[in-house]
């Protein structure tokens, strides 16, 4: 029962609290298919960026820039079709490519001449949106792009929506690198003490511009599937994903490792964030509510997270 009653499952129940109490209240519309598979597709690509951004923040760095990079990967790919009438594959990598290009820009500007992770990353997002804004004009692209891009981001299989299927094999992939291999352990050891990481003979420069250059790829890819999954080269849809995904990552440290970020517990805040808030405007709650409900659960989830960070750290103290 110890084991069961521990607080690292806590969202994993609050999330079976909400769907049961959700179905018991909406049984008509709530408990289908229909609705988990509306909102499983409609949170893979925000789930997508929240896992990206756990890998800066587990080497205690921030990246305000994913939002921004998500969005001008999304109108490279979108706008390669556009102007260029160029072959998927390559407007795939390309997008990829420029979000990694931002992410080793920001690992450079903070590991290496040693500027504020906010500082940077704000200053990176800020170029990544007037660099969209430019090739866009402020206008959105959908002129040439292929129904097999769009497929990219629109169909399913065996029912499942792609970026569902998308989001797991890189939430795996992930979680196996923080959780199964060293340079994991590195990462969470260098946001735990920098200078303790640098100390025992880390190489915390490479770690830390690894760690961004894998977020700003992720951001790429998260960019991409948003583009094939609208169809369009928006400049201005990426700005509402960055709230959200830090309310996840952050309430995701309270969950199945509380007091360190992790995959595992960002996967389930998405759905926990997701399936209340899909469960309020199916009960007809004003539109004004979700920005509210998305900031309660940030300023909640960043309490408890510096609580079991001061937990773990007390901890630590004690048995040293």
């Amino acid at each position: 029962m110890k084991g069961v009653l521990s607080p690292r499952w806590y969202g994993f129940y609050i999330l079976a609290i909400m769907l049961v109490g959700f179905s018991l209240v909406l049984p008509d519309t709530f408990p289908t298919m229909d609705n988990f598979r509306a909102i499983a597709g409609n949170q893979a690509i925000g789930a997508i960026l929240a896992v990206a951004l756990v890998l800066p923040l587990a080497c205690g760095a921030f990246d305000l820039s994913i939002a921004s990079v998500m969005t001008l990967s999304g109108i490279v790919a979108a706008g390669m079709f556009h102007s260029m009438e160029a072959a998927v594959p390559v407007a795939i990598l390309a997008a990829i490519a420029v979000g990694a290009l931002f992410g080793l820009l920001n690992g450079i500007g903070v590991a290496v001449i040693g500027i504020e992770s906010l500082i940077v990353t704000l200053a990176t997002g800020s170029i990544a949106t007037g660099i969209a804004q430019w090739w866009t004009n402020g206008a959105v692209f959908t002129d040439h792009i292929p129904k097999s891009f769009q497929d990219f981001g629109q169909s399913q299989w065996a029912g499942i929506p792609l970026p569902v299927i998308y989001l797991v094999v890189l939430a795996a992939v992930i979680w196996w690198v923080l959780e199964r291999m060293p340079v994991g352990r590195y990462i969470y050891a260098l946001g735990d003490n920098f200078e303790a990481a640098r100390l025992t003979g880390l190489r915390t420069r490479r770690l830390t511009i690894g760690s961004f250059v894998a977020a700003g790829a992720l951001s790429g890819v998260a960019g991409v599937v948003l583009a094939a999954k609208s169809g369009s080269g928006n400049p201005t849809i990426g700005a509402s994903f960055l709230l959200p995904a830090f309310a996840a990552v952050f309430l995701g440290a309270t969950i199945f490792r509380p007091g360190q970020y992790n995959v595992v517990g960002t996967i389930v805040a998405v759905f926990i964030v997701a399936v209340g808030l899909a469960g309020l405007t199916q009960l007809g709650v004003a539109f004004y509510i979700e920005p509210v409900f998305t900031g309660v659960v940030l300023l909640v989830a960043v309490g408890l997270t510096k609580v079991k960070t001061w937990k773990r750290f007390v901890r630590r103290q004690e048995a040293t």
